[in-house]
């Protein structure tokens, strides 16, 4: 065990592993496009600062609505179950 503590390539490797964790967040969210993406980065620093941060910087970077999501069409948005109405959806036909 002293050996594996005593090397160089070791410490190497967890400090970019930790490093790797730290901003998988920032990552996530810069891969998927998301809108807002400072905001989730914002977190992403803060909540390494506060581990419980972490989660919800993580959460925000893969639940967070990408451009084209918020962009979708009336007849392509999931509907609402029956007996609620959907106050984005018009109730005129077009012609």
């Amino acid at each position: 065990m002293h050996a594996i503590g005593s090397s160089p390539y070791f410490w190497l490797f967890l400090i970019g592993v930790l490093i790797l964790t730290a901003v998988l967040p920032t990552l996530i969210a810069m891969i998927r496009g998301v809108e807002d993406i400072m905001l989730i980065v914002l977190f992403n620093v803060l909540g390494c600062a506060i581990v419980f941060g972490w989660p919800v910087a993580l959460v925000m970077a893969i639940k967070w609505p990408r451009p084209q999501d918020l962009r979708m069409p009336a007849h392509r948005r999931p509907q609402p179950p029956s007996g609620e109405s959907d106050p984005h959806m018009t109730t005129s036909e077009p012609i």
